[in-house]
């Protein structure tokens, strides 16, 4: 059944492709004559021919207009040559012109490095100079510290922060003024000189509470004068074995003053500028309790004059705040000169004028007897402190860093005697 079935769909096919076929021979039988019979039409040749000129008319409109089209791509194009021509030439005038910029920036490099070179070598030349003036001075310096040359004479001089304005009276006496570089009067600093000031020295709890005292009154409790005379006398025993290595001291004071520019300054005076020398070079950089120390050179014409001799009678009317050295008592006065007792009662003349005689002889009185117990007071402490002191030694670690060795047997022995500064 199912090959019966395909069989006839393949005659049912081919049946209608012969149909097809015959279809299409008899339709081309009647174009044909057709085409015969419109070929025979007048008509058909008038417009075959009216359609041949159109064609010859179209075709030679199309090569006037391709022809006139041609004609304005060759006036385009030679513009545009012409205008490449020019923007050649403005490029070529551009690029000398860079050229130029470039060589005349080059040229100007040249000669910069060229300067930039004369001035390093000068540079070079002069920084070695200097350090051969260095040199030369530092062996100047230390041959004068050994005692086998003179002093170099650029040690002989002073600066002054304000030459055309008088001396600063406070500076000229204690070397430190409150207004600092900045005071209307001249400050004199000599190069060289037999004292030196170590600024800001000095720390410890009484000092630093200038500021807290505005906010707590009761902070003084926490330090009394015993405490403050036992921290003072171990920072002295501290610093009086290295400051006696580098010479004799003739004067030795430490500030107690709650001004900033007198907080803690210590004063050393030395037999002589030779050993003043060698201290400042010996002590300049190094480090104190973990704070670097810095020393200046100075003149104090007068310790009396420097030193408020009213500080140690309780009758200094200025107290903390004064601009007078208020200064520490020395164990036994040692490095201390005495104070000019003719001085201080004119001082105290002065006090009483100002203050109206408001010091009666009974508070007078009260103040000879106060001092005079503070005195034995302190001899006390003094003795009882020596007796302490030999025990702390032992035990106790110097602060000081990079400090020369004294047991050393090739340390350097001072002649006193040939010290002729």
């Amino acid at each position: 059944m199912g090959k019966h079935r395909e069989t006839r769909k393949r005659w049912k096919k081919l049946q209608r492709k012969r149909k097809r076929q015959v279809a299409a021979i008899e339709y081309k039988k009647i174009q044909l004559k057709f085409e015969e019979e419109r070929s025979k039409s007048p008509s058909y040749q008038l417009w075959l021919k009216n359609q041949n000129e159109l064609e010859e008319f179209q075709e030679k409109e199309s090569k006037r207009i391709e022809f006139e089209e041609y004609k304005k791509w060759e006036e385009k194009e030679l513009q545009a040559m012409i205008e490449w021509e020019l923007l050649q030439k403005k490029l070529e005038n551009l690029k000398q012109e860079k050229a130029k910029k470039e060589l005349l920036i080059k040229e100007e490099w040249e000669r910069e490095q060229k300067k930039i070179k004369d001035n390093e070598e000068k540079r070079i030349a002069a920084e070695k100079y200097q350090e051969e003036i260095n040199r030369k001075f530092m062996e100047e310096i230390e041959m004068y510290i050994s005692g086998l040359g003179p002093l170099p004479s650029s040690l002989e001089t002073y600066s002054n922060t304000r030459p055309d304005q008088p001396l600063c009276p406070f500076f000229s006496k204690v070397a430190a003024c409150r207004f600092r570089d900045n005071c209307s009067r001249n400050h004199c600093r000599p190069s060289l000189s037999d004292t030196l000031l170590i600024p800001n020295f000095y720390k410890n709890f009484e000092l630093n509470m200038r500021y807290e005292r505005e906010f707590d009154i009761d902070i003084g409790l926490e330090c009394d004068e015993k405490e403050a005379y036992e921290k003072f006398y171990e920072f002295y025993d501290d610093i009086v074995s290295e400051l006696k290595s580098y010479g004799k001291i003739i004067e030795l004071n430490v500030c107690r003053n709650h001004e900033q520019h007198l907080l803690g300054n210590v004063y050393v005076q030395y037999r002589s500028k030779r050993y003043a020398l060698k201290a400042y070079r010996s002590l300049c950089g190094r480090y104190y309790g973990g704070r670097q120390i810095t020393a200046e050179f100075c003149n104090i014409p007068s310790w009396s004059e420097a030193i408020c001799g009213l500080f140690f009678r309780k009758l200094c009317p200025k107290g903390k705040n004064c601009n007078y050295l208020h200064l520490y008592k020395n164990p036994g006065f040692k490095y201390q000169s005495k104070h000019n007792r003719k001085q201080d009662e004119k001082l105290k003349s002065i006090n009483e004028d100002n203050t109206g005689g408001n010091l009666n002889r009974r508070d007078r009185s009260d103040s000879r007897n106060s001092s005079r117990n503070l005195k034995t007071n302190n001899s006390f402490d003094r003795n009882k402190r020596h007796n302490c002191t030999s025990e702390k030694n032992k035990i106790k670690k110097s602060k000081w860093e990079n400090s020369p060795n004294k047991h050393d047997k090739n340390l350097e022995v001072f002649n006193w005697s040939s010290d002729d500064d």
